[in-house]
């Protein structure tokens, strides 16, 4: 608790001094707008031969950076003949591979041009190529054999025809953060409503502003929608997940500048291409070209800020947070019931509910959380439309209860026969020996190793985020896509869970203690 409260205190302590002063602080809008129309002008008055890698072809040997379910490093090997898969290294997002560029771990890493501007422009150090490595198509997927195919094909085209593509694309890639709003769904919707699942990590095309998908692709989705009848309801899943929402039928329509590739037309139906672009290489930029920097503690307070304060992003945390605690106490809980009822299943020393507990354990204990998550939400109910959230409760119930009855089992027959024996003798029957005798001997020896291991559980739904549930870790994914950087936002994701750890474990061994013959006052 020592630590906690220093841990804590040092959290304060940063908050108030990284907090600009009421009078010089700007609304979230200005202050976004300011730091776009800087790094706007940054990324266009940088000159290529800056660069420690100007052009493309000075690529080829090097180490690239991709996220993990872009298209980009088999593009890239078709159009360069020098660059092999093995040049690729795989991150989960666009921070970190910001992170692994400022390292030195690769050499560059590619995204589309309008992101790759965006995140140059945000990171000192670094700048994006002017020439594109490959020209590149982009469009939609949706479900394999899709009945809207064809009428969104015929709305883009009519959409590119009236203009109405490009001014959204002028829109979200300018300097203007007044002007980016999304247009309300005010029309009528006699046809329903699509799901549409984004990545949400690629500003300006695609991203989170004030707990709202905003962007350029997420605005086409909505003007295809009003032309064909339809509301759209968004939600967010990692780039990796993306296809898989749509292959299990959990959504409609995926976006985020998915390059239309003949490998993704075997899966999803991608659209005619509503915009056309290319991959740029974003690298560093030759030290004796590098500007002047921030000092430490101005970058530390700015980075605080745009972390926590911009655009109300700590509401996010809280929310991921909310979700966290949801999901942990009911899976603790529903989990903790589950693992007595196969205890009291084994103690009756049936061989047939023995050999399916024992195999239910076995199961659970040697696959990967995170692997059970996924065959569950895109697999077994794959076929309904059943909330993420409520899928990790199920997953992390089934794990937590297989635990649970086992270290319940090991305890109950850590408890001396004997003591069974003199039970019996005293007339006392089986449920009446077992209840109150056998099982508050066996729960000294295991609620204090539930404890620890509901702790344990606590961290592991680190993983929900993978089943588009924004909890805490995701939400702090999404905000440092905003900012680029992992200071904060991974610095707040580690205390708050050190905190929420250090409480359950303080209120659960309070619990504990309860059982101790030892600490009960006695009386003479």
């Amino acid at each position: 608790m020592r630590v906690f409260k220093r841990v804590c205190a040092l959290l304060l302590c940063l908050m108030v001094l990284a907090r600009p002063l009421p009078a010089l602080a700007a609304d979230a809008t200005a202050t976004t707008q300011a730091a776009t129309q800087a790094t706007t002008q940054a990324a266009t008055t940088q000159a290529a031969p800056s660069l420690e890698l100007p052009t493309p072809k000075d690529l080829v040997g090097k180490r690239y950076g991709s996220v993990i379910g872009s298209a980009a490093p088999g593009l890239i090997e078709a159009a360069f003949p020098g660059v092999h898969e093995s040049d690729f290294t795989y991150l989960n997002n666009i921070s970190e591979m910001v992170g692994a560029l400022q390292a030195n771990k690769i050499d560059c890493f590619v995204l589309d041009k309008p992101v790759s501007e965006l995140v140059a422009a945000r990171n000192e150090g670094m700048a994006a190529q002017s020439e594109p490595l490959v020209t590149d198509h982009y469009g939609f997927a949706l479900p394999k054999g899709s009945p809207l195919t064809a009428k969104v094909n015929e709305t883009i085209a009519k959409l590119k025809a009236d203009g109405s593509i490009e001014a959204a694309y002028q829109k979200w890639t300018g300097s203007d953060e007044s002007a980016k709003t999304m247009p309300a769904q005010d029309w009528d919707a006699p046809n329903g409503t699509l799901r549409a699942v984004a990545d949400t990590e690629s500003e300006p095309d695609c991203y989170y502003r004030e707990n709202q998908i905003v962007g350029f692709s997420p605005e086409i989705v909505l003007d295809i929608a009003k032309e064909l009848g339809y509301h759209v309801e968004f939600k967010s899943a990692p780039l990796a997940s993306l296809l898989a929402e749509l292959g299990s039928g959990k959504a409609d329509v995926g976006l985020s500048l998915l390059s239309i590739t003949e490998e993704r037309k075997q899966a999803v139906d991608m659209t005619d291409p509503y915009y056309d672009g290319g991959l740029v290489a974003v690298v560093r930029v030759a030290e004796d070209a590098a500007g002047p920097s921030k000092g430490f503690f101005e970058g530390l307070a700015d980075s605080f800020n745009r972390t926590f304060f911009v655009e109300n992003r700590w509401q996010l945390i809280l929310s991921g947070l909310g979700v966290t605690l949801l999901i942990s106490v009911a899976s603790g809980a529903l989990g903790t019931a589950l693992g007595f009822a196969t205890m009291l299943a084994r103690r009756r020393g049936n061989r047939l509910a023995e050999a399916l507990v024992r195999g239910f354990e076995g199961l659970m204990g040697r696959l990967p959380i995170v692997v059970v998550l996924m065959v569950f939400y895109y697999v077994v109910f794959a076929a309904f439309d059943l909330p993420g959230a409520l899928v990790a409760v199920l997953v992390f119930t089934l794990a937590f209860g297989a635990s649970a009855g086992a270290i319940m089992w090991n305890s109950v027959r850590a408890v001396d026969v004997g003591q069974t024996e003199a039970s019996l003798a005293l007339g006392f029957d089986d449920r009446q020996t077992f209840f109150g005798v056998v099982l508050p001997q066996a729960a000294r020896q295991f609620l204090p190793l539930l404890t620890g291991q509901f702790v344990s559980l606590v961290k592991d739904t680190a993983v929900v985020g993978y089943i588009t549930v924004i909890d805490l870790t995701r939400a702090g994914d999404l905000i440092r896509s905003r900012t680029m950087e992992a200071f904060f936002s991974l610095l707040a994701t580690a205390v708050i869970y050190f905190a929420i750890c250090c409480l359950f474990a303080w209120a659960l061994g309070a619990f504990n203690r309860r059982f101790e013959y030892e600490s009960r006052p006695r009386t003479i």
